[in-house]
């Protein structure tokens, strides 16, 4: 399926994700490739390996609290009204996941 971690380009895919999510009473913490592996503090979308510039954290994020939060979460104590509530945590730490796929590629052939 050559999938990977949910990265978001853009604040109308990170808000249609989460509108999904909530008209669903679906409340829990899902992965994305968001992370700062590479470089402690400089948060990028593994996926895609571009700094994440959206304005999506919540408050006080991210903290990198006790040195040890290096991987990017949706849904951090998020509302139905406020979606801003990416956070980072430890990378061992069970959760759920959103994956997403490259749009699939079509050929037209022409026979003459």
């Amino acid at each position: 399926m050559e999938a990977a971690l949910i990265s978001f380009e853009t604040r109308e895919e990170w808000d249609s994700i989460n509108q999904y999510l909530f008209q669903r009473n679906i409340y829990d913490e899902y992965y994305t490739s968001g992370t700062d592996l590479a470089i402690k503090g400089e948060h990028v979308w593994f996926s895609t390996g571009e700094p994440l510039e959206l304005n999506i954290w919540g408050r006080g994020e991210p903290s990198n609290n006790g040195g040890i939060e290096h991987c990017d979460v949706l849904g951090y104590l998020g509302t139905s009204t406020n979606y801003d509530v990416l956070n980072d945590i430890p990378c061992d730490l069970k959760r759920y996941y959103i994956c997403e796929a490259p749009q699939p590629k079509t050929a037209s052939f022409f026979i003459w």
